[in-house]
């Protein structure tokens, strides 16, 4: 998603101001370098915290100023450590306290309390998730549910683009390059000579048995003796 981005921007002199994905592209990665290029990241973003049924981060306060974390009950989940691995922070209270909540089964599992890690890049993670209570998130969406999602649909259903006949990344760009050049020269013949495809072919379980049985036969002459 990256690197189509800047090209465009590079090769076509082109401004644009929001960057639309489905949840697939809402990464930490291209979250981060859509923002810090001045694009706004209208991307779904997965939450998978709430597959597990526990507090998620959302419903812990966070006071920038004092750098603590506030639970539901109110206690306070101060700065604990750094997880150089995952370049985030680590809040955590003692074990006790947590040990001793009444609502521990919906919080945490763990023996020694809720720990909470906050991302180093967790600004951009929240401006994001901020826009998706807009009214323009919402706008954005639906346009790319009704310009964007019907182009994948037609592409796999006419064109092949299911399923790759090629190997190799390489490859498989020219494929999918040719096949969206295929679309667009459709519409160009649409417009100026109102061009309608046909309807796609049939697939072939469909196809009577008959029809895949056919034999091409060598007509038979008949020569005369004149």
């Amino acid at each position: 998603m990256l690197d189509l981005a800047r090209w465009v921007r590079f090769r076509w002199h082109l401004r644009p101001k929001i960057a639309v994905g489905d949840s697939k592209f809402g990464t930490i990665r291209n979250i981060v370098a859509l923002e810090q290029d001045g694009l706004r990241a209208y991307l779904a973003m997965p939450d998978l915290n709430k597959r597990s049924g526990l507090y998620t981060l959302d419903q812990f306060r966070y006071d920038a100023e004092r750098d603590v974390y506030t639970c539901p009950q109110g206690q306070f989940l101060p700065l604990s450590s750094f997880d150089q691995y995952q370049q985030a922070f680590m809040y955590r209270t003692k074990r006790k306290i947590c040990n001793a909540c009444p609502v521990k089964t919906k919080c945490t599992t763990s023996a020694y309390g809720r720990v909470l890690r906050r991302l180093v890049v967790q600004d951009y993670i929240d401006r994001v998730r901020a826009y998706h209570g807009t009214a323009d998130y919402q706008r954005a969406m639906r346009k790319r549910a009704l310009w964007n999602e019907p182009l994948f649909g037609e592409a796999k259903q006419w064109h092949h683009l299911l399923q790759f006949r090629l190997r190799r990344l390489k490859k498989v760009n020219i494929q999918a390059l040719l096949i969206a050049a295929g679309q667009n020269i459709k519409r160009l013949l649409r417009i100026k000579h109102h061009y309608f495809p046909p309807p796609p072919l049939k697939p072939a379980a469909s196809v009577p048995q008959v029809a895949l049985g056919y034999r091409f036969t060598r007509p038979q002459l008949s020569l005369s003796s004149k």
